[in-house]
């Protein structure tokens, strides 16, 4: 899984991007077929948004999650594309289950 994580508007120290890139290795879970993930973080006058978009052979997922916090939109959007993922592997399974 190629994984690119991308700052825009503020500099945000490794920590967050090392957090960013564990949530983003657990959607493996839902698919061990991720070919690649790229988030895009910003700091906004609104708030911090974090920004996914996910691909896997055939399909494209995405997701966006504004919050006062990076970590909290970071958390909110994977659970949003994770819910994603699920879904659609289920769909998947009860066509050809």
């Amino acid at each position: 899984m190629n994984i690119e994580i991308t700052s825009r508007h503020h500099d945000y120290p490794d920590r967050i991007t090392d957090f960013a890139q564990e949530k983003i290795e657990k959607l493996t879970k839902y698919h061990d077929r991720i070919v690649d993930v790229h988030m895009v973080l910003d700091k906004r006058t609104e708030g911090e948004e974090a920004e996914i978009d996910l691909h896997i052979p055939g399909k494209n997922f995405a997701a966006k999650e504004l919050a006062d916090d990076i970590t909290k939109s970071i958390d909110l959007a994977i659970k949003k594309i994770g819910r994603q993922l699920k879904n659609y592997v289920e769909k998947r399974n009860e066509k050809h289950g």
